[in-house]
């Protein structure tokens, strides 16, 4: 069941919204300090009565729960806590080998993979969509055509929030495009997408929703 671009079941949720980690020494430091800064980031734009809604923090030997921040091909996660997985949750982070080459060490996008991290899911899949896109299937590259699933009104709901164009958690006009063309168009003519830097504020309403902070 999702909730908004959110899980709903009880054990995607992360417990009292602490979220261990285990970072790769793999990663420079540097890299490290812009990881662990987009995790500040969140803690503070989601901080609701002067108390932090969610926090991610190191690994203690107590955890039963944490993701491994590693480097790899492309930029992914887990969404969220998934108390049925018995493997060890992950988030990739590509990381650049020559100036040209492609990556995922931008702050932008380590928050959107960190709100997968949370238990969202991207914008773009809402149950509604469709009222608010159009996806161009013709222009998708065929092995990432899953990403543009629409989740349903059985398996979704989106917490009474309206479709999100600002969302963090939203692709861009030509994401995964087979052929230089759009992959999917806001029926709103002045809005952009897949451009935020930061959260929105209805991403942050959400968090806050799902992890029932007051």
């Amino acid at each position: 069941m999702m909730r908004g671009v959110a899980q709903s079941t009880a054990g995607t949720r992360w417990t009292n919204g602490i979220v261990p980690y285990v970072m790769s020494t793999a990663f420079t430091a540097q890299q490290q300090t812009l990881i662990t800064g987009a995790m500040r980031n969140i803690e503070r734009l989601t901080v609701i009565s002067g108390r932090k809604c969610v926090q991610f923090r190191p690994k203690i030997a107590t955890d039963r729960y944490s993701i491994l921040i590693k480097t790899g091909s492309g930029c992914s996660s887990h969404v969220g806590q998934n108390t049925g997985w018995t493997g060890q949750l992950q988030l990739t982070l590509q990381v650049s080998t020559t100036p040209q080459s492609s990556h995922c060490m931008y702050e932008r996008t380590i928050m959107h993979e960190l709100l997968h991290t949370l238990g969202f899911n991207h914008e773009h899949q809402r149950s509604d969509r469709d009222s608010f896109l159009t996806i161009n299937y013709a222009n998708i590259q065929n092995s990432y055509v899953f990403a543009f699933d629409k989740l349903t009104s059985a398996n979704s709901d989106n917490q009474g929030t309206p479709y999100d164009y600002n969302s963090i958690m939203h692709y861009g006009r030509k994401a995964f495009s087979s052929n230089g063309q759009p992959t999917m168009v806001p029926k709103n003519p002045t809005a952009t997408i897949g451009v935020k830097t930061t959260l929105s504020p209805i991403d942050i309403q959400e968090i806050q929703k799902f992890y029932q902070c007051k």
